[in-house]
């Protein structure tokens, strides 16, 4: 009888540790599930709108150009950014009133390559020529560069005829320090197609820029920019008897822009902008009829004034 339920009882352990083994897997069968990630969608990041006054001494009493700016902008995953902009831009004048200028369709594109590097396209279109834009923006550290490089296709009523161009906005080097940032910018412009005897050639620009953070506070940020021309230079074709033509162009030091900006976040999405920038100018004359040339002083200044409204999501 002793053997008997010996028996049984060995049975029943048996059976309870081969059940546990059907029911429960072992440790290291145990299949762990990866969680699913969500797929990128394109969602809406912002959306604004701005008013714009460009004005020169001697132009229009109220803007030689005014511009009326939407725009939205748009994320698609962790890499992708997108912005679309669509404006419309008069002539204002208390005397002459207000002409229609123009309207503009921007489209922008922008991918996170690296972690420094950003790359971007652009398509710029208006009624007087389409541009399309080749871009870049790099930072490591101290330093940053960046620059726009496009061809611009003239359209049949561009004021330049049938004349389109290659130009840049580049800044090969720069350097930030806390809330500083300064950097050589150089603008070049090559145009292309029929250019008429005098008309420019060529065009290239050489600047500092600076850019400042003044004061940063809970709601309220001021900032500054300055633009200050070191040389400017112009190619212009010869005219019929193969002379060249004199021109007007920026004296060395001779082109100095400041801006003052402010930035105010009403709310936590909300933000509120504006900002103004003046430029004063000096011109060099090129007269090689005469054999020489002569610095200018301009009573004209240029004038722009900026104001909007930024709504993050």
């Amino acid at each position: 009888m002793k053997k008997v339920a010996l028996l049984l009882g060995a049975l029943a352990l048996v059976s309870s540790v081969a059940y546990a083994k059907e029911v429960v897997p072992a440790v290291e069968e145990v299949v762990v599930v990866e969680e699913v990630k969500a797929q990128p969608t394109l969602r809406v990041t912002s959306v604004g709108q701005e008013i714009e006054v460009d004005n020169t001494s001697g132009g229009s009493d109220i803007g030689e150009e005014v511009y009326f700016y939407n725009s939205v902008g748009l994320a698609y995953g962790d890499n992708w950014t997108f912005g679309l902009e669509g404006s419309k831009y008069w002539n204002m004048d208390t005397d002459d009133g207000i002409h229609s200028i123009s309207g503009r369709l921007q489209i922008d594109v922008w991918n996170q390559t690296t972690e420094d590097l950003k790359l971007g396209f652009r398509l710029r279109s208006n009624k007087d020529y389409d541009r399309y834009y080749a871009r870049y923006d790099w930072s490591h550290g101290m330093l940053w560069s960046a620059g726009d490089f496009w061809y611009q296709a003239g359209n049949a009523d561009n004021e330049k005829g049938d004349v389109d161009n290659f130009e840049m906005e580049w800044y090969p080097l720069g350097v930030q320090y806390g809330p500083v940032k300064v950097g050589y910018f150089l603008n070049y412009v090559k145009y292309l197609g029929s250019i008429a005897d005098g008309q420019q050639e060529e065009y290239t620009e050489h600047q500092i820029r600076a850019y400042a953070t003044l004061y940063q506070g809970e709601k309220l940020t001021l900032s500054a920019e300055g633009r200050f021309t070191i040389a400017a230079d112009e190619e212009h074709k010869e005219d019929a008897a193969g002379n060249k033509v004199p021109y007007m162009k920026y004296d060395d030091f001779g082109r100095n822009r400041i801006y003052l900006g402010a930035d105010y976040a009403v709310t936590d999405n909300l933000n509120v902008y504006g900002k103004y920038g003046y430029e004063i100018r000096n011109w060099t004359c090129e007269d090689y009829a005469n054999d020489g040339h002569g610095d200018h002083d301009s009573d004209s200044y240029y004038g722009e004034f900026v104001m909007g409204w930024r709504y993050s999501f």
